[in-house]
């Protein structure tokens, strides 16, 4: 255990959701990129532009949704994007437009609240539990703003890691069909857990926008993702529009490293290899934590930390900096940030090592028992 009052030599950055380094990865990395350098063609490949990706690209992107979906995907609806997030704008952009409403859960990934924003899109949240959206408070709002769509994580919800029931993801798709609304759904999460519900894109491609990448399980570097459409007319027609925008295609020297990794397996071992480590370090942090009440997933890169009662959110966050340790508030989850629940998120993922994880959250563990028995003993003399 790190004693008491210590203070990590640099930052140790718990905030930003990336994946801890998989054992395969350098050599993954080292093969490739000897493999990629003997290519005949990889002058080409360096000069072309990717677009929305090639016919080959998009059937060897089929055949790895296909184990996520649990069916065969028509490479037809899929575009190649240069990561989730520019996979989310192309996806908000081609189901809504100024003065239209998205529906969001009332914690949910901020950076979805801000594109929209920036596109005049409103954003409105519906109720959630511990199975994800409500269906109920869906409905209502169906009623009430008639949204063009409804954003959801279903699968290692961020922030809180809820995975949302097969019935409730059914029950959802249902009232989405009943008022013709479309679901973007963040599936970035969605590699690492293993028996969850197969994706929304899935149980109701019809009316879907699927999005999911590499950055979670593999790393944020490989800059490749993939929005699947609801049919291959769709996707043509969101191509169509934004045909041209260099920021809309990802890099081919990434797109063929990643081919490649896809066809000799490598990939699976990275998934596997990340999914490992988040177990491991899962252990690290809630052994620190000791009895402070949170919520999280053997296999979630992220803990959801429940400081209500014990101290307030910004406090702990100044703290934790003044000791060298970066970790992010919750109010920036919070579709409403003045109902904010008073809770951080900690990520376990992004600290280079397991020591580092391990003095960060000792460091963290610290903070929150001493501000309890601080808070105990105030009460205890006001009796």
């Amino acid at each position: 255990m790190t004693n008491a009052g210590f203070i990590p030599p640099t930052p140790i950055s718990l905030e930003r959701s990336t994946p801890p380094a998989s054992a395969y990865l350098k050599p993954a990395v080292q093969e490739g990129l000897r493999v990629l350098s003997e290519l005949p063609q990889i002058d080409n490949v360096l000069r072309m532009h990717r677009f929305s990706g090639t016919e080959e690209d998009k059937s060897t992107a089929a055949k790895w949704l296909a184990a996520r979906f649990e069916t065969s995907v028509d490479p037809k609806r899929i575009i190649l994007t240069n990561g989730a997030q520019n996979a989310m704008v192309l996806a908000l952009g081609s189901i809504a437009g100024p003065g239209d409403t998205v529906l969001m859960e009332p914690l949910s990934y901020h950076g979805f609240r801000k594109q929209a924003h920036l596109q005049g899109i409103r954003t409105e949240f519906i109720a959630m539990d511990d199975d994800g959206a409500e269906p109920e408070a869906f409905e209502r709002a169906c009623r009430e703003f008639k949204p063009k769509a409804l954003f959801l994580m279903p699968t290692v919800h961020n922030p809180t890691t809820i995975v949302m029931s097969r019935q409730r993801r059914e029950e959802i798709a249902r009232i989405a069909r009943k008022y013709g609304v479309g679901i973007i759904e963040d599936d970035v999460y969605g590699l690492l857990p293993q028996g969850v519900p197969v994706p929304f894109g899935a149980l109701a491609p019809d009316i879907t926008w699927h999005i999911t990448s590499f950055a979670k399980c593999v790393g944020a570097g490989v800059r490749v993702g993939y929005l699947i459409a609801p049919d291959d007319k769709a996707a043509r027609k969101t191509w169509d529009r934004f045909y041209g925008m260099s920021s809309w295609y990802p890099a081919s020297l990434s797109v063929e490293l990643l081919n490649l990794w896809l066809a000799n397996g490598a990939i699976a071992k990275m998934v596997s290899g990340v999914r490992e480590e988040a177990v491991a370090r899962q252990k690290i942090a809630v052994d620190c934590l000791g009895d402070i009440p949170f919520q999280t997933r053997d296999d979630a890169l992220f803990l959801w930390v429940n400081l209500e009662g014990i101290i307030d959110q910004d406090e702990l966050v100044a703290q934790c900096t003044s000791r060298n340790v970066i970790i992010r508030p919750g109010r920036l989850f919070a579709t409403d940030p003045q109902h904010a629940p008073n809770c951080v998120r900690l990520v376990i993922g992004s600290p280079d090592s397991p020591d580092d994880l391990k003095a960060a959250m000792a460091v963290i563990g610290e903070l929150l028992q001493s501000a309890r028995g601080a808070r105990a003993a105030s009460r205890a003399m006001a009796q």
